[in-house]
């Protein structure tokens, strides 16, 4: 009804309101993921299902500006993420949880404010790590450029956020967030009680080469006790960026390094019970290391093939040890300007030790899926 109601509202505006669009996408796809936790008293788990979202998160959404004059315009982006398999909402049911922000664009740049997707991410008009991901496969369970870095690749509540005018091929990147999980405890904007999020990027485009520099940190908040919190802030600074050849193939590669870093205990995606098992169910915790990553896009066949290597080594406060490498393929078709299909295979290891216990949870990982976009 709310959704309904939302929709009927914008419907309603008059033509010269503004210029207002409905959009989404819809990504359904089969899946088989198979799981080896390494570890004693757990089996081999294997899965076949259908899925939401493994290379594009569904989602629906309303866009609109309106042209102030004097080369300024207001504008705003409510987005959706729902799921397309049986329907619910996505980011824990909120109604716009993906996006929700109003922007000011001008001679000076863009101001925007709300529900942001970070620069360190794939999201959003500014997702900044479109330029270094060679798969697009952050929603799958074996492999991913998440599954080798320490960023959260999601968006922040209550930010503000500013991109420069892009000048000789540069634009610069800047978001501050008061509380960036509207969900967890602490009191936006008092003495530091909530988690804070803030970053610093820079993008260079010229040519076939594209280039990106994200930094950001994650000030946690005061309302954290016991193992939840931690005396420093997080922090992570990822340089990467892509060359395209002549005749159409792309070199994808990036390196990133991170301390303090919270790292959610499903992030280990196949390997997350062995992980659980060797930490005493404390999973990751905050880490500290770096992650590297080589990837290539090939024309092939009318679509597109897509392979990725990765690396990422890392250690806890607990001195748990964690060394996971993974290696992907994928290939994408379009059927149209609008739909495509796609097919994604992959493997990850993660060598888990703690000093006197060692693992090596690993998994693999089919997936093919089709992808519509209005």
């Amino acid at each position: 009804m709310a959704v309904a109601g939302a929709l009927c509202a914008f419907a309603a505006l008059p033509s010269t309101a503004a210029d207002v669009q409905v959009y989404g996408v819809i990504d359904t796809s089969l899946s088989f993921v198979s799981s080896d936790a390494d570890v004693a008293g757990h089996d081999r788990v294997n899965t076949f299902s259908m899925e939401n979202g493994r290379n594009s998160a569904s989602r629906f959404g309303i866009k609109g500006s309106e042209d102030l004059g004097n080369g300024m315009k207001v504008g705003f982006v409510l987005e959706s993420g729902f799921k397309s398999d049986d329907g619910q909402f996505d980011q824990t049911g909120k109604l716009f949880g993906r996006e929700a922000h109003v922007d000011l664009t001008g001679p000076f740049g863009k101001v925007s404010a709300g529900v942001l997707p970070l620069f360190g991410s794939t999201l959003g008009a500014d997702g900044l790590f479109r330029a270094i991901d060679p798969l697009f496969a952050n929603y799958t369970k074996a492999f991913g450029s998440s599954c080798i870095s320490a960023s959260s690749w999601t968006r922040v509540d209550n930010a503000i956020s500013y991109v420069t005018p892009t000048v000789a091929g540069f634009t610069g990147y800047a978001m501050y967030s008061f509380k960036n999980d509207s969900s967890k405890g602490g009191v936006e904007g008092h003495g530091g009680e909530s988690d804070r999020y803030a970053s610093l990027a820079a993008r260079y485009k010229a040519g076939a080469l594209e280039a990106v520099l994200v930094a950001d940190t994650t000030m946690y908040g005061t309302y954290r006790t016991g193992t939840a919190a931690s005396k420093d802030d997080g922090w992570t600074v990822t340089f990467g960026g892509n060359y395209t050849f002549d005749g159409g193939v792309k070199v994808l590669a990036f390196t990133q390094f991170f301390g303090d870093q919270e790292l959610p205990a499903f992030r280990g995606g196949v390997g997350t019970d062995g992980i659980m098992a060797v930490t005493g169910d404390k999973g990751y915790g905050f880490v500290d290391g770096y992650g590297v990553s080589l990837g290539v896009n090939v024309p092939a066949m009318g679509g597109v093939a897509k392979a990725q290597v990765a690396y990422r080594d890392m250690d806890n406060k607990d001195n748990v040890d964690f060394k996971r490498v993974i290696a992907a393929l994928g290939y994408d078709y379009a059927l149209s300007k609008r739909t495509a299909v796609y097919a994604m295979t992959g493997w990850s290891q993660e060598k888990v030790e703690n000093g006197t216990t060692e693992a090596k949870p690993n998994g693999y990982e089919f997936t093919t899926g089709i992808v519509h976009r209005f």
